[in-house]
């Protein structure tokens, strides 16, 4: 089967230690027809190309968002096919092999699929929370190797594999925005091309490096501004989900203020319903966490995501998304 050539694509801030280890990876892919475009804030090409087995482009964009540099790097160098790529992520060694056989033999255009913590990562609070079906809702599928199969959703920004004209006749991501910017995407790509399939496969794997708790909690923050993005009735039931956390909010002070009874009555109702929905986090968490300390320190965990992915949708709903988004971002990467 003939080998496509492939961009990959990884935005970074600077050539840092985990970009350099992210090449070191990609160094051992079991592919030969690609090559490497980073694009950097600042900084110059001091990387020694000798050591990689592959060619590597740089581009110093100064400071301008993700999408915009992912755009950057998808327009400048010609290829069959992009793959978008973190700088704090890398992917396993048949990535592009895989990816080049679904190319060609299924006729996909555009594919992707889970991203797990690296190997060696000891601290997994972060992880048992996002492979959660109450923080990521129906995409909790997209944090473990999940079945294969067709989706009518979104792909995470940092597992992309899609055909380079696609891309580009959709005019790439939105440079406007610094949240969502591939929930946004992928939105304007099925509305524009319904026949498009989008594969999601197991064996399209890349390791990602999980945040901290401290800097998960800020992206909740950042994702919670973003709500009314996700939110899309036509996609039924689930696409719905990303409003019940704020929903819930709204909910309580509602419930507050206009229910008969006296405090310690509505606390005591609204506590038996907390607690019933505990328990199905409970349940869910037991299933892939094994520890009993971990299981309630994940509870507590979903529990104030939730919150704070809440507040996120408050600052949207009183109009401060456009004075705070920015910051919090960049925060919650840096």
């Amino acid at each position: 089967m003939t080998e496509k050539k492939f961009n990959i694509i990884i935005p970074s801030i600077s050539l840092d230690s985990e970009l350099l280890s992210c090449l070191q990876k990609i160094n051992k892919i079991n592919y030969k027809n690609f090559f490497v475009t980073i694009v950097l804030d600042k900084g110059k090409n001091t990387l020694r190309t000798k050591d990689y087995k592959f060619k590597i482009n740089f581009l110093i964009s100064k400071k301008i968002n993700m999408s915009a540099k992912r755009n950057l790097g998808a327009k400048s160098f010609l290829s069959d096919y992009l793959a978008f790529l973190d700088s704090d992520a890398y992917p396993n060694k048949n990535w592009l092999k895989n990816a080049n056989n679904y190319f060609q033999k299924n006729k996909i255009l555009v594919m992707g699929g889970p991203n797990i913590p690296f190997p060696e990562q000891k601290e997994l609070i972060s992880h048992y929370c996002k492979r959660s079906f109450f923080l990521n809702g129906h995409l909790f599928y997209r944090k473990f190797k999940s079945k294969k199969k067709y989706i009518n959703d979104w792909l995470e920004s940092c597992n992309i594999l899609i055909c380079r004209k696609l891309f580009l006749e959709n005019n790439g991501m939105n440079e406007s925005i610094y949240i969502g910017e591939d929930q946004d995407f992928f939105k304007k790509l099925i509305l524009k091309n319904k026949d498009t399939k989008i594969l999601f496969c197991p064996t399209l794997l890349v390791f990602h490096r999980e945040r901290s708790f401290k800097k998960l909690t800020l992206q909740r923050l950042s994702f919670g501004m973003d709500v009314f993005s996700g939110f899309n009735i036509y996609n039924g039931f689930k696409g719905t989900l990303v409003c019940l956390p704020l929903i819930t909010l709204i909910g309580f002070f509602i419930f507050f203020y206009i229910s008969n009874g006296s405090l310690f009555f509505k606390f005591q109702l609204f506590g038996s319903f907390l607690l019933l929905i505990n328990l199905f986090i409970i349940y869910e968490v037991s299933r892939y966490v094994k520890s009993i300390k971990k299981i309630i320190l994940t509870t507590f965990a979903l529990n104030y995501l939730n919150l704070i992915y809440a507040i996120g949708g408050v600052f949207t709903a009183l109009g401060l998304r456009k004075f705070t988004e920015r910051k919090v971002y960049l925060k919650s990467r840096l």
